[in-house]
């Protein structure tokens, strides 16, 4: 038997995803699961113009969020936390139990980040541009 490993894309491997997926998830969870993805994007303005934004995901039930940027000019003003604090209602009203992210080790997002209630699980060393991150959660 020879094995051959090609490029592909999405729609050529849907029909086998679609075959194998409920195998898997038996192996895994024992059951038939409902991963419910979605993903979202939220945006602050003020008069307008937008001053603050997240992205992220919901999927199998914990929310990843993506990135949280706010303007520069505009921090301190409890715009990042009003859009975290959107993306939390957000999981709950889909299900979700927990929010999941990650951030540079040492960067101010972590103290804002550890303020809204979530705990460091682990570092990342090297990673990004070699650069240590972080990985928070929080039990929402």
């Amino acid at each position: 038997m020879s094995i051959k490993i090609t490029k592909s894309n999405n729609k050529q491997i849907n029909r086998f995803e679609i075959d194998e997926w409920p195998y898997a998830d038996m192996e895994h969870y024992g059951k038939k699961v409902k991963y419910n993805n979605k993903k979202f994007i939220f945006k602050a303005e003020i008069n307008n113009k937008i001053v603050g934004c997240i992205k992220g995901k919901l999927e199998s039930e914990v929310v990843t969020i993506d990135y949280l940027i706010v303007a520069h000019d505009k921090k301190g003003l409890g715009i990042g936390k009003e859009l975290t604090l959107k993306a939390e209602k957000f999981g709950k009203n889909e299900s979700a139990h927990k929010i999941h992210l990650y951030t540079g080790k040492g960067w101010q997002a972590e103290k804002f980040y550890q303020k809204l209630g979530y705990k460091q699980l682990a570092v990342i060393p090297n990673h990004n541009f070699k650069k240590d991150f972080v990985i928070y959660e929080k039990i929402i």
